[in-house]
């Protein structure tokens, strides 16, 4: 299916890996950056309520601590994180004519009920006011959630709390093929996803880039979260500005629905006939 209503989709979380974010590994580029960002005001122009994840932080760090290789440790890890953090907020603030807002969370704060209501107030006032929220894992106390953890996940967690409608996960893929896109040159997208069954599942892959802490696996996971909770999510290469193709209602990448997308569009859907 290459057609999308794009405006259908009214509070967007946009989640934006470190490939993108700091390609060099080492610190925050504006190759990639500067046309998301160009993205998301159109949203905002439309009247569309807009929450960046936003990786990168170990990466912007890297350059300042310059450790001599690239196996960190948790704690190197955490170092790099803590200086890298505010090198990312600013990276993202110049961007953008109205202000931004630095939000860390933890997978603590979300399952806490008093937490995560004081975290959605809060974005909700951030949206109110036009200021764009952009929040990251909180890597420098989350240790299990460096270790295992991912800003997917943070992003479909995000977008259950303030009941988004769609999650875009940005990557440097196309989308969800039926096998590695990396090794495989004959892998096909799957331009649509209507359930995250077993096998689609399988086609998780782990990560080619050092510095990223998810791969396919972690983006389907999340999906899989989002779809349980009625969001839509469509998974593009942020590489090739694919986003973009939204603003003129088609398909940029992979698009998974959710329960509640089927159920309201019943009769319309379309198989995965690629598998």
């Amino acid at each position: 299916m290459n057609r999308i209503d794009f405006t259908q989709y009214n509070n967007i979380v946009i989640k934006v890996g470190s490939a993108l974010v700091a390609p060099d590994g080492h610190s925050c580029s504006t190759q990639y950056c500067l046309s998301l960002a160009n993205f998301i005001k159109k949203c905002q122009h439309s009247a569309k309520k807009v929450t960046l994840i936003s990786s990168g932080a170990v990466a912007a760090g890297f350059n300042t601590l310059k450790p001599k290789h690239d196996n960190l440790s948790l704690n190197e890890k955490q170092a790099l994180a803590a200086i890298g953090q505010s090198k990312v907020i600013n990276h993202w603030q110049r961007f953008f004519d109205e202000h931004v807002a630095q939000v860390l969370l933890t997978a603590a704060d979300i399952q806490s009920s008093h937490r995560s209501a004081n975290a959605k107030r809060t974005l909700f006032t951030l949206h109110e006011y036009s200021v764009l929220p952009i929040i990251n894992e909180n890597d420098t106390v989350a240790v299990d959630e460096l270790k295992f953890g991912d800003n997917d996940r943070l992003a479909a967690q995000v977008a259950s709390l303030i009941d988004a409608d769609l999650l875009l996960i940005c990557s440097d893929v196309d989308g969800v093929f039926n096998d590695n896109p990396h090794t495989n040159p004959q892998a096909e997208l799957l331009p649509i996803i209507e359930e995250l069954n077993d096998d689609i599942m399988k086609l998780g892959q782990s990560s080619h880039n050092p510095q990223a802490t998810g791969g396919m696996m972690t983006k389907l996971s999340a999906a899989h979260i989002a779809s349980d909770e009625g969001i839509d999510t469509i998974i593009c290469n942020g590489k090739t500005e694919a986003y973009h193709q939204l603003i003129h209602h088609y398909n940029p990448g992979t698009w998974i629905r959710s329960h509640k997308s089927l159920n309201l569009n019943s009769g319309k859907s379309i198989r995965n006939s690629n598998l």
